[in-house]
């Protein structure tokens, strides 16, 4: 392609349609997390519902160096699997299992040798906000993997279509003030919240 201009029009046109689905899902999930009194109205802890609980022995090791493996292993023990994060809280060993539409939290008390596995409610604003906190690599498989990757092409695709943006603008003589003004506010209203809050 011969013409510069044409070849930056036509890279910020299709990574824009590349980018509508993800550039849509962060923007509501954002407003739900920014509006999350009216999408949460009911205290976290409500949202669990109970799927069992259980005597179970397991030593799970000092320290945090092993945490995973022995959550993967506890997760196996109970037919559980997925990409998961866990937690020490104490006397007790919190896993959170990540899945958008039905996540479980496994929770074992290291004293009382009890477990007990917890499911969420699910509903359009929870899956939206799963899909906005999903990050990471290693956590669960090559699917886990594959939506980091999408994740970070996402970053760098969305860097590409600011900077195609910004050549578009200034190529356009009679709107570059505008345009500046536009920037220059960005830029501003970032730096002023930035520097007092």
């Amino acid at each position: 392609m011969k013409n510069p201009n044409l070849l930056f029009r036509r890279t910020h046109l299709y990574l824009g349609m590349i980018l509508l689905p993800w550039v849509a899902m962060y923007a509501v999930s954002t407003f739900l997390l920014n509006h999350g009194e009216h999408f949460r109205p009911r205290p976290a802890d409500q949202q669990w519902r109970l799927l069992w609980e259980k005597d179970y022995a397991f030593e799970v090791p000092p320290g945090n160096d092993a945490l995973r493996d022995a959550a993967r292993r506890i997760l196996a023990d109970h037919g559980l699997s997925g990409a998961f994060g866990v937690q020490r809280q104490g006397q007790r060993l919190v896993i959170n299992v990540q899945n958008f539409f039905n996540p479980a939290r496994v929770t074992y008390d290291l004293v009382g040798k009890r477990i007990r596995a917890e499911t969420r409610r699910h509903t359009a604003p929870e899956v939206l906000i799963r899909m906005h906190e999903r990050t990471g690599y290693g956590r669960g498989g090559l699917l886990h993997d594959l939506w980091a990757f999408v994740v970070d092409l996402f970053c760098v695709t969305t860097l590409v279509w600011v900077g195609t943006g910004v050549y578009l603008w200034w190529k356009i003589a009679g709107v570059r003030g505008w345009g500046g003004l536009a920037l220059g506010g960005g830029f501003a209203t970032l730096l002023v919240l930035l520097l007092t809050l």
